[in-house]
């Protein structure tokens, strides 16, 4: 049976790790509805995180492969321009997200995709930003 809101998404590296841990079959198989439907986004700063996280050379070499597999949105000039102005935004406000969840959020709001998240980081920058997300498996 398919999920609930079965539609592009920019998956965030939050979810990527969740889904490889034992306990959170729900979230994994979710993931993979997404992925067999072809409705899953990733970008460079996602990429990065999960490719630095790589414990082996070989391994590396396979996730990367896999990953590159996956519908690569671009940062451009724009999503960097957008990310800085959302960082300013929340630093008036006496608050800081790290620069990749920023240049995430931008590529999802420049791109008009959801992300789908397990980080509230993510929650902190949609209080500044019409920032769509999914978090579903936070539980």
């Amino acid at each position: 049976m398919p999920a609930v809101d079965l539609d592009p998404r920019l998956v965030d590296t939050s979810v990527w790790i969740r889904a490889d841990r034992k306990g959170h079959e729900t979230l994994r198989d979710r993931l993979k509805e997404l992925l067999v439907a072809d409705f899953v986004s990733i970008c460079w700063p996602i990429r990065a995180e999960l490719l630095i996280g790589v414990k082996t050379p070989e391994r590396w070499e396979i996730l990367d492969e896999q990953l590159a597999a996956l519908e690569q949105v671009s940062i451009t000039e724009s999503t960097w321009s957008r990310a800085a102005r959302l960082g300013h935004m929340l630093a008036r406000k006496g608050q800081s997200v790290p620069l990749p969840d920023l240049l995430i959020a931008a590529t999802a709001l420049l791109q008009g995709l959801t992300l789908w998240t397990v980080d509230s980081d993510f929650k902190r920058i949609a209080a500044v930003a019409p920032l769509d997300l999914d978090i579903f498996g936070t539980a």
